[in-house]
């Protein structure tokens, strides 16, 4: 008997903000599949947009490469969230260590671009309810030029 159902794939990815004080953000991200299971945490320090530190962490990989992942990733912390970092983090960090690692970390940067203007956003209509949307979020990038690319939001 021949089977006419499709084989299955899942992928979980996750990223999550939280807010350490006034001046501190912890990114969390894990990505589980049926091939790779990895997460990393990342501080980032707000107002220098600095990532302070960063744990990377391979529990599946495919290559004896991506276990390198976990001392090469540590090569990030000093480095500043610029419009360069994507492509820093995908040359320096994934083709020295995992490419799905390095996948996991931009994915995390921008959930901090995104859950701070969404955050500020929240913030501001409560106080203006009838706040411009548009400018507001024109104004944000104004004021945080690195993180409109990164967002990926037009």
């Amino acid at each position: 008997m021949i089977s006419t159902t499709m084989p299955m794939y899942r992928r979980m990815k996750s990223c999550g903000v939280q807010k350490q004080g006034a001046d501190k953000r912890v990114i969390s991200g894990v990505l589980e599949d049926e091939l790779y299971a990895m997460q990393c945490e990342i501080l980032v320090d707000w107002p220098s947009l600095t990532i302070e530190s960063i744990q990377a962490r391979l529990k599946r990989f495919t290559t004896i490469k991506c276990i390198l992942a976990e001392k090469v990733f540590l090569r990030s912390e000093g480095w500043k969230i610029d419009s360069q970092i994507e492509g820093k983090i995908k040359k320096e960090l994934g083709r020295n260590g995992c490419r799905h690692m390095a996948a996991l970390m931009i994915d995390c940067l921008r959930s901090l671009a995104r859950s701070e203007l969404a955050n500020n956003l929240r913030s501001s209509m409560e106080s203006e309810p009838n706040l411009d949307k548009d400018r507001f979020i024109e104004d944000f990038f104004k004021d945080h030029p690195d993180l409109k690319g990164l967002a990926k939001i037009s």
